[in-house]
Formats: structure tokens, sequence, C-alpha cells
């Protein structure tokens, strides 16, 4: 008899096929995955993976919280991505969105989905390095908001932590690791004041 994979029940019960994202958790991906995801990261291009995982690694690995990875182009495949955020699983909180140039993803999301926060990711990308993506996401019309982050890598972050703080509402584990992450930064600062005067003599 074929032994069953670890990940195969989780994907099962969430109605996952392979075309409709990646299950990302602390323990692994796709199939080494644990737990029903909390927050979609999507993206329009598997380009914007780099920067994405920035989002994905922050929420894994500092606050233990799973999330699904899709990629969703409402420019080269609106029907496609139409499909896959209707239908996303139910344990799904936030959704944390990319997008470069005229950047319509994140906005189109919070259109689809009014029931769940929006974070969008400006990417530095073409002519304009990201300036046309921030403006395009924050200068959402009333009744549609998206949460914009910074340009680039530390928005990428900023979205990650920000959409932690959103489980974390209904999840007083997730508070106390966002109070961790929070201390450990503060202890970087007074770990360089502790060397600095050596610095400062050279």
């Amino acid at each position: 008899m074929q032994q069953e994979q670890p990940g195969e029940n989780v994907r099962a019960a969430l109605n996952l096929g392979h075309e409709h994202g990646v299950l990302v958790s602390t323990e692994g991906v796709g199939d080494s995955a644990r737990g029903e995801p909390k927050v979609l990261v999507t993206m329009g291009s598997d380009s914007d993976l780099p920067l994405m995982m920035k989002a994905v690694d922050i929420l894994r690995y500092e606050f233990g919280i799973p999330c699904l990875v899709q990629i969703n182009s409402v420019h080269r495949d609106l029907r496609a991505a139409v499909q896959h955020i209707e239908n996303l699983p139910a344990s799904i909180q936030v959704v944390i969105a990319c997008a470069g140039g005229a950047a319509h993803l994140p906005g189109n999301i919070a259109d689809l989905r009014a029931d769940l926060p929006v974070i969008g990711v400006p990417r530095d990308l073409g002519a304009l390095k990201g300036i046309d993506a921030l403006l395009s996401m924050v200068q959402m019309p009333e009744g549609a908001p998206v949460a914009v982050m910074a340009i680039g890598d530390a928005g990428a972050v900023n979205a990650g932590i920000h959409a932690a703080k959103e489980v974390a509402i209904g999840d007083p584990a997730i508070r106390e690791r966002l109070q961790a992450y929070a201390e450990k930064r503060k202890g970087k600062v007074r770990r360089q004041n502790e060397t600095l005067e050596e610095k400062i003599k050279g």
C-alpha cells in the first residue's frame, strides 16, 4: 500500500491543487507543511517571489503562521485570479498582495473579498522604480481600502508583521510572539550602544 505523504491530508482538507498555491509553514513547504494557512501571500509573477519570501519567512519563522503562496495575474489571467481569490480556504484571515507598475492586484482583491484585510506591497520595478505601484495602491477609492506598505524589501517585511498583527487579534500566542519580536529589535539597539564607544575610537 502506498504511504500517504505528511501534507496530503492538509492539502485535501483545504481542497488545494498545486495550481492554487503552495502551503508554507515553519515545518516546511508544500507536502511538508503543517497547519491551516492564515495569510495569503500573492503576486503577479514568480519574479516577485524573492521579494515576497521576506514576508513569507517572517510569518513562518518569527510568528509561526502558516501561509498560502499564490501567483495571480489580473493582467494575464484575470479569470483564474478571480477564481482563486473567491475560493480561498476559509482559514485565510489576511491577504498580502505584491504588484509593480499599474499594480491592480491588491485593489482587485479588496473588491473581490470585502471580508478580508488586504495589504499591498509595491515592487521596485520599471522606469518609475515602484512609485507608480505605490500611488496606484494608495489611491484606492473610498470603500475599497488597501493598507499599503513601503516600496521593496522594507514593505515586504512590514507586510508580514502587519499581517501577524491582524491574526493576533484573535490569537494570544501570536500577540506574545509579536512582543518577543519587538524585544529582539530593542536588544539590537542596546547591543549597538554597548559597542558604540569602540567604534567611535576606531
